[in-house]
């Protein structure tokens, strides 16, 4: 997922973020241009005056809009998400406790389904039934694919 550009004091250009919802793993541009990765999460961006700032890209569990911070300032890369859609983006995880293995993949592709819901242009009560939504739809399917794994395999 691609964040909007932000522009932060300082920096050469306008800075977009790409995130793997499942794996976590940003990616920096800085007006198109990759920003080399400095360690962990931490980047080398080009600054205004040609020399170079350090910025360390920040990720919160259920929310879909990293933050970049630079000079000790952290800046959002997107709308603050309210509670609410932050407590509901990861209920499809609850499918680990009952499905074990499997239920941690179905309930990883909900919570992945559950960010794009959280980004897309609706308002607040729209994206909490889109992930209610998303979160049955995970619970049934991971009841679909127990029940066509429990015939495959057992004698008729």
């Amino acid at each position: 997922m691609n964040t909007e550009p932000i522009s932060i004091d300082g920096v050469a250009g306008p800075i977009v973020v790409t995130t793997n919802a499942l794996l976590g793993n940003p990616k920096v541009t800085v007006g198109g241009v990759s920003a080399p990765r400095s360690g962990r999460r931490q980047y080398t961006l080009p600054a205004t005056d040609g020399s170079s700032v350090e910025a360390t890209v920040r990720i919160a569990f259920a929310d879909p809009y990293p933050t970049v911070e630079v000079s000790g300032v952290r800046h959002r890369t997107g709308p603050s998400i309210p509670v609410m859609l932050r407590v509901l983006a990861p209920l499809p995880l609850l499918l680990i406790a009952i499905g074990g293995a499997l239920g941690g993949l179905v309930g990883a592709l909900g919570l992945w389904a559950n960010l794009h819901v959280a980004r897309i242009q609706a308002g607040s009560a729209a994206k909490a039934m889109g992930m209610v939504g998303v979160s049955v739809v995970s619970y049934l399917l991971l009841i679909a694919v127990a029940v066509g794994i429990r015939a495959a395999i057992s004698p008729s």
